[in-house]
């Protein structure tokens, strides 16, 4: 009769110890994260400049509230 199980023979009674994370575990897995972190921000940056569309960068918005001048300051350009 067959096992179902998917632990090799060899293994079965052998008890699994779980080391501690080393130091150069520790720092790759922040380079990685670091790597990770810039190419997430970098495209980020890059798809906004691709957004902006540089022929509007200096006509005002369409929805800029007009300035509306004050009397006092009226009185004082005269």
């Amino acid at each position: 009769m067959s096992t179902t199980t998917t632990t090799p023979a060899s293994v079965e009674g052998t008890a699994v110890v779980l080391r501690p994370p080393t130091l150069q575990w520790a720092l790759k897995r922040t380079l990685l994260g670091l790597v990770i972190l810039f190419v997430t921000v970098a495209t980020a940056a890059t798809l906004l400049h691709a957004s902006i569309d540089p022929d509007e960068e200096g006509q005002p918005s369409v929805s800029a509230p007009h300035k509306v001048e004050t009397t006092t300051q009226a009185a004082h350009r005269m």
